[in-house]
């Protein structure tokens, strides 16, 4: 009950002080006239009839070009994130498989189910290799607002509208010529004795106490001019942007990969990976090689037990470089009424690199399920002894009569050797995106009652990617077969050589196989460095054809309308026909990897119809205001088999001008992708939480967190029982692809709000509006968490299915031990919650007018039933929680509170405060589906509060200065030892979520002739 009232408290002050104390980020109840409007009429975001006094029935956010400026924008994402609607996916902080694109992810139902469209059109798939739109795509340049609408919107939009809409509205009316420069930078002060300390415990480097970094600078340039007679327009812009990388290594809390240490995980300790420097051996039959310690590691030319860690971290990007030019048009003209062609084009060259650390050496001279040749000419005499003597294997070679090589007397089989390949240098991943987009149309009058509006989108995404940094298993297994060569006569004889290249068989030699050193504990040479090192490449490109006929119309021309209402029925109906395709195409190099990818090549295609009513019920009478109702229907037929109907009905009801209800159910549908329906299958990652005792596989170490008993559920045997090794870095193994199967997602979407704009109190005005969204069919996979605890705890056969132990029981040091995550429909989730939005504008005789607004979102719900069969006990709540099956953060509280202050004298002063309230890690609850084991230290993310604030100075009148900083105070972000990539996790924290490089100083300077 104490925990309800502080919800409530929480909630009640932070209305209170907005009503008490912007234009940047409103409501749009009453929504500004569309520039291209043929007769007074106007369009709102979620609808497509054209009505003069049309107001939205779903709540829509609007930020506007302004705020842009005023924060020192120049990723589009960086706004939206800020956004308590909107929850991180995919952007500029990801590194490690990272798409290269900047993703929407409405209400965290994931981006795959929000529908970004530009100009009231779609944008297409971001890339071949992520299906989520790429908000990279919008020229920021040329933004006159963006819209956000949070609910289903399918049967006005067709599929993926699921959770909602962000519409990107450009200018299309500019006039003259404007020039914007704009630079930025981050800076910290790394001030945490307790971490700097930590690093100067394992002898890593400290960064320095204060860091600049990230540079960012962009520069466009909007020129647009109205025709002589004042019937069209056209505008064209151009842009450069240019953003430095941020590695983790410049941030005492991200120099080194965070784990937990203590009785009860309750101290840091600088952790790292199982693939480390100097070598690991692993030892995955413990039957064949008895006698031989199950870990150990080679030091000055000697084995010894124990197993070492690498700290990846300082390698890994917090922020990936990224370059990008922007070059298009958009123009219209009436030659009548009722013929007014129009067009749109765009290109956008976009270039990032994401950096992790040095690749891993896995395997032996059997490939990747490992072994060592006995008489390994790299071994000494106390490493024979060690593996194969111990185990009573023989360490002689065999030669024929000629001094070739045939074999090692001995194979110890039953060893695997990984590595961090630091000679070959960090992985890389060189990201390009190529997109061309084009759109032409023509709408107009029909008459008096009927406008028309017929359009042609025509996109393509064309990607490829050049991977550095990976090793070719077959080339390790060749240089790690090292002997002498005893071949008389031979250039090489009596020295090391590959084995390959001192046999009798001439077809196998290669000149470039130089023997790899992973038993000295030494550096390996530059020759093997080489040898072992590939160069991996994707290719592909996505498109979008996208044409839709559509007539909107006012019936009270034909005197349809009620007899209570001033305004007639409005309808909107059409057609559409919308095709994507993909191809992705990675290279022999990739397919052939440890961890390969496969090509993809398919298209789906819909044929649509749609239509839309408005009736005004009742108008301009007592209590009635307004009442109206409103429906839409939507039926898709896809070439995949699929046939989906969706709808919605929805009431406005205004007793008096300054009150509002509206209401509205809403039945949306999403089809699955091309990706989701045909991806091959391939090795992916995948992340456990850290357990109380610092490990992750409850089944791994000499005394495992789970029995013996609960282990055999998994795979693991009573031999591999205690000498199963842990990843220290908590990545596992997941198989992952494509299913043909899969049937679309159907979501139902319930919203009620109401709107006050009091007469007594001008300027004000206030939103308050409950959503309930409940996805069925979900498109997803089983959890790793989920199959392992189903599996240890409940013994339930689909789960422990689904965890495939590979050699010695490992999960991820071979690719034949993984958890299962191919596609499938799972579930359901369901999220709830209220959207508070309040605006309040003060105007001054002498000092201007001051705004403020404050955009708020409480989340009442986010429940996640895994499978169609799951019992009570097996669905959670995650509001306020994270990690685990929770994944990313679920707070239940943000708010964006803006006031701006408008001088008299040319100068613009805006505060933003930026609100996130603390969450739990997903084991302290009580749920029996989440409850579990955790490390202390993880037991809760801290609330945060950012403050950044901007100053605009109009030079001239057609010179503005622009000067910020955001997140004045530095605050640091909440650290945690489990935030996994797969949900948006880097350097210790969610830097898509949290501020996690320091405060951002920026200014900029626009000149408009």
């Amino acid at each position: 009950m104490i925990k309800e009232l502080h919800k409530a408290a929480l909630l009640t002050t932070t209305v209170l002080m907005g009503m008490g104390v912007s234009v940047s980020a409103q409501a749009q109840d009453v929504p500004a006239a569309d520039s291209n409007d043929l007769s007074g009429a106007i369009v709102v975001t979620g609808s497509r009839i054209r009505s003069a006094n049309q107001e939205s029935i779903s709540p829509i956010v609007q930020v506007d070009a302004q705020e842009f400026t005023s924060r020192g924008v120049t990723r589009a994402e960086d706004l939206m994130n800020e956004l308590p609607q909107v929850f991180a996916a995919q952007g500029s902080a990801n590194s490690n498989e990272a798409t290269g694109t900047a993703q929407v992810d409405l209400r965290g139902l994931g981006p795959t189910r929000t529908l970004v469209l530009v100009n009231g059109r779609r944008l297409s798939y971001g890339s071949p290799k992520s299906i989520p739109s790429d908000i990279n795509q919008v020229p920021t340049a040329l933004i006159e607002s963006v819209e956000v609408l949070t609910g289903g919107a399918s049967a006005v939009y067709g599929s993926d509208a699921i959770a909602g809409v962000v519409n990107f509205k450009l200018k299309d009316d500019f006039e003259g010529i404007k020039i914007d420069a704009n630079i930025g930078t981050y800076q910290h002060n790394n001030s945490d004795d307790g971490l700097r300390s930590l690093l100067d415990e394992n002898g890593y480097e400290k960064p320095d106490s204060s860091v600049w970094n990230g540079f960012t600078q962009e520069y466009s340039v909007v020129v647009g001019t109205n025709t002589s007679d004042g019937r069209g327009n056209v505008t064209a812009y151009g842009s450069y942007r240019k953003i430095n990388a941020i590695l983790q290594a410049d941030y005492d809390y991200s120099a080194c990969a965070l784990a937990a240490t203590g009785d009860n995980g309750e101290e840091f300790a600088c952790g790292g990976s199982g693939y480390a420097y100097p070598s690991n051996f692993t030892i995955t039959d413990p039957v064949g090689l008895a006698g031989v310690p199950t870990q150990f590691t080679p030091s000055n030319g000697e084995f010894a037990a124990g197993r070492n860690q690498f700290n990846y971290a300082p390698y890994n990007y917090y922020q990936r470089p990224d370059q990008r030019y922007t070059l298009g048009a958009m123009g219209h003209y009436e030659l009548t009424p009722d013929i007014v062609p129009y067009f749109e084009v765009g290109y956008m060259d976009d270039s990032s690199t994401a950096q992790i650390a040095p690749g891993a050496i896995a395997g032996g001279i059997n490939g990747s399920s490992g072994g060592l040749n006995c008489d390994n000419a790299l071994l000494s005499a106390q490493q024979q002894q060690f593996l194969c003597g111990a185990a009573g294997l023989p360490t002689g070679s065999i030669y024929d009569a000629n001094g070739a090589y045939i074999g090692p007397e001995a194979v110890a089989d039953g060893v695997l050797i990984t590595r961090r390949n630091v000679e070959g240098g960090n992985r890389r991943d060189e990201i390009h995106h190529a997109t061309f987009r084009m759109v032409g149309g023509v709408r107009g009058n029909i008459n008096d009652a009927f406008t028309y509006d017929v359009s042609a989108t025509y996109s393509k995404v064309n990607y490829d990617s050049r991977f550095y940094g990976n090793s070719n298993t077959d080339n390790v297994a060749n240089a790690l077969n090292a002997i002498v060569d005893q071949r008389p006569g031979s250039d090489t004889f009596g020295q090391v050589v590959c084995a390959i290249n001192a046999d009798a068989i001439s077809g196998n030699d290669d000149s470039r196989c130089s023997p790899l050193d992973l038993v000295s504990g030494q550096a390996f040479s530059p020759e093997a460095a080489n040898y072992i090192s590939e160069i991996q490449t994707i290719t592909g490109s996505t498109a979008l054809t996208d044409i839709i006929a559509s007539v909107s119309g006012d019936l009270g021309e034909y005197g349809v309308q009620l007899p209570w209402a001033s305004q007639g029925v409005g309808i909107a109906f059409g057609v559409e026909y919308r095709k994507n395709t993909l191809d992705y195409n990675p290279d022999q190099a990739y397919q052939n990897s440890a961890e390969p990818e496969y090509p993809v090549s398919g298209s789906t295609t819909a044929k649509e119809i749609f239509g839309e009513i408005n009736i005004p019920l009742v108008e301009d009478m007592p209590f009635f205001k307004l009442l109206s109702v409103e429906g839409a229907y939507r039926y898709s037929d896809y070439d995949t088999g699929f046939k989906t109907h969706t709808y919605k009905a929805g009431l406005n009801w205004a007793p008096t001008s300054s009150l509002r209800f509206r209401g509205s159910y809403q039945r949306a549908v999403r089809a699955p992708n091309v990706i989701e329906l045909f991806a091959s299958q391939s090795i992916f990652e995948a992340e456990l939480t850290e357990l109380a005792n610092g490990s992750f596989d409850p089944c791994s170490g000499a005394t495992p967190f789970a029995t013996l008993e609960q282990c055999e559920r998994t795979g693991v045997t009573a031999a591999q029982y205690g000498n199963i090794v842990d990843n220290p870095s908590g990545q596992f193994n997941a198989l992952i692809g494509g299913n043909p199967d899969l049937q679309p997602e159907k979501a139902d979407t319930w919203a009620l709000g109401t709107v006050f704009t009091p007469t007594f109190l001008p300027g004000f005005n206030l939103s308050v509006d409950y959503f309930n969204i409940t996805v069925d069919d979900l498109i997803g996979s089983v959890n790793p968490t989920l199959s392992l605890n189903k599996c240890l705890y409940d013994a339930d056969d689909y789960s422990c299915s689904l965890i495939k132990r590979g050699q010695g029981g490992t999960l991820y040091l071979t690719n034949d031990g993984y958890f299962e995550r191919i596609n499938l429909n799972t579930g359901s989730l369901k999220t709830a919650g209220i959207d508070i939005n309040a605006n309040y504008r003060v105007r001054t005789d002498t000092m201007g007018s001051i705004n403020f607004n404050l955009v708020g979102t409480y989340l009442d719900k986010y429940e996640t039933k895994p499978l169609p069969t799951s019992s009570e006990e097996d669905i959670y709540e995650c509001t306020g929680l994270y990690g685990g099956l929770c994944g990313r953060p679920r707070p239940e509280w943000r708010h964006k509170f803006v006031t701006s202050w408008n001088t008299p004298w040319s100068l613009d002063v805006n505060l933003t405060w930026r609100y996130v309230s603390s969450v739990k890690v997903s084991q302290t609850s009580s749920q029996p589906a989440l409850q579990g084991s955790f490390s202390e230290l993880n037991r809760e993310l801290g609330a945060r509060n950012y403050f950044d604030l901007s100053m605009g100075y109009d030079v001239f009148d057609n010179v503005r200065f622009t000067f910020g900083v955001n997140n004045i105070f530095d605050k640091n972000p909440p650290l945690t030892t489990t935030s996994a990539i797969e949900d948006g996790g880097n350097g210790n924290t969610y830097p898509q979520f949290y501020d996690a490089t320091g405060r951002y100083i920026f200014s900029g300077l626009s000149v408009k002739f």
